[in-house]
């Protein structure tokens, strides 16, 4: 089991980093509510850059100086809490 978790999260970074994600990269993070007819409206906007890129998530530099961590599954689409590279 663990060795299958290790391989998921490996494949994620992986694909991860052939979408662009890489350190020093800038990111855009979009805080996402769910609405009652199942699409999403987009409640906040924050900018950032990737300080380091670990095997569960990577850690960031937020513009208001806070640093914070995103997992991969934020990266590709997959959660409520949307991360993009800042040019796309």
């Amino acid at each position: 089991m663990r060795e299958m978790r290790r391989w998921r999260n490996e494949w994620l970074r992986t694909f991860s980093a052939e979408k662009g994600l890489t350190e020093g990269a800038l990111i855009l993070v979009r805080e996402r509510s769910l609405l009652k007819d199942g699409s999403y409206i987009t409640r906040k906007r924050r900018y950032g850059v990737v300080l380091y890129l670990y095997p569960y998530h990577f850690y960031c530099l937020m513009e208001d100086g806070t640093k914070e961590s995103f997992r991969y599954n934020e990266f590709l689409g997959y959660e409520a809490r949307l991360v993009r590279l800042k040019g796309s």
